[in-house]
Order: structure tokens, then C-alpha cells, then sequence
């Protein structure tokens, strides 16, 4: 194999069980400007985050409850979906509570859109918020069937994995 071949090769950390580095069903990732990549640990009611070879640099642990999803923003705030909990967390980027978004039925994804604001993929609907000051953004709760994962589409608007009715749905800019 040439050098580039071996680069290509797909790298992987971790296994089955509770300690530290280990997973027992790993549902969200996302990957932070400095190239960390931090992973929901549902199983472990846990977020751990690496290095890109693999080295466990943080762990957000204590108050989680089955945690779907987890997104990180340009100032490397963590933002986790707590399933169990009904709710988002954020967390600074060392690891410190900062608030909790909630009225939420069964939040399962997370992502920011472009201009900061909080996606949250819950039952039946995309929720927005303010990630400065926690509040849900009035008028811009999209009803839909069954979302799963969602991206933001750089202008304002979001797509919609709408598993359920096996499609993509785009919901234009909110203010």
C-alpha cells in the first residue's frame, strides 16, 4: 500500500462498555473547529470528546440522561441533545453548564444554523432558539411529521430528514 492508500484507510477508537474511551451506543457526532470529535454516548448517558486519533480529552457526564445528539458552535460551545431529560444542554467549551433549552417533547438532533441559532429536532416539529439567552424563538417552530437529522442550508433555511414520510423537507429562512 502506498502512504496515501494507508491515509485513506478509515481510523477507529473505542469499543463496547462504560470506561473511559469506550461507548455502549454512540448516536450523535460532530467535530469542533480544533478538529475534536465529540460523541452522544447514549448507552453511558455521557458526551466524550477526542482528539482525531483518538485520545479522550473531556467527558460531560452527571446530569445526562440518553443523549441522541450533539452539535458544537463556531466559540466551541457543545450543545447535547438530552433525550431522556426533554431538553438541550450547553456546555462551554471546557466542559462548564452554561443553560438548558426545554420545552421539549424528545429533542433527538441538534445543529446551528448560520446565524447562530439553535435547531433542535424534536417530536413532530424543528424548534429554534436563542443560544444567548435560551429562549424559544417565537414563530419559527416548524410542524413536521417525523424529523430524524437536519442541516442548516446557509442562508437561513433548514433541510429536514422527515424519516417517517421518507423525504427531505426545506423550511426557508425564520426570523
Amino acid at each position: 500500500m502506498t502512504s496515501s492508500e494507508v491515509a485513506a484507510l478509515p481510523r477507529a477508537f473505542g469499543g463496547p462498555g462504560a470506561g473511559p474511551g469506550q461507548f455502549r451506543a454512540p448516536t450523535g457526532i460532530a467535530v469542533d473547529a480544533r478538529g475534536r470529535v465529540w460523541v452522544a454516548d447514549t448507552g453511558n448517558d455521557r458526551v466524550q470528546a477526542f482528539t482525531r486519533e483518538g485520545a479522550l480529552v473531556r467527558v460531560l457526564a452527571g446530569r445526562l440522561k440518553a443523549p441522541e445528539a450533539v452539535a458544537v458552535d463556531a466559540a466551541g460551545h457543545v450543545y447535547v441533545a438530552d433525550t431522556g431529560n426533554r431538553r438541550v444542554v450547553q456546555f462551554s467549551w471546557w466542559g462548564g453548564f452554561v443553560r438548558e433549552f426545554g420545552g421539549l417533547d424528545r429533542p433527538r438532533g441538534v445543529a446551528l444554523d448560520h446565524a447562530g441559532r439553535l435547531l433542535v429536532e424534536d417530536i413532530g416539529r424543528v424548534a429554534r432558539f436563542d443560544t444567548r439567552t435560551g429562549d424559544a424563538l417565537s414563530g419559527t417552530t416548524e410542524p413536521i411529521g417525523s424529523p430524524r437529522d437536519m442541516a442548516d442550508d446557509g442562508v437561513g433555511g433548514v433541510w429536514v430528514a422527515e424519516t417517517g414520510n421518507h423525504r427531505i423537507v426545506h423550511f426557508g429562512a425564520s426570523a
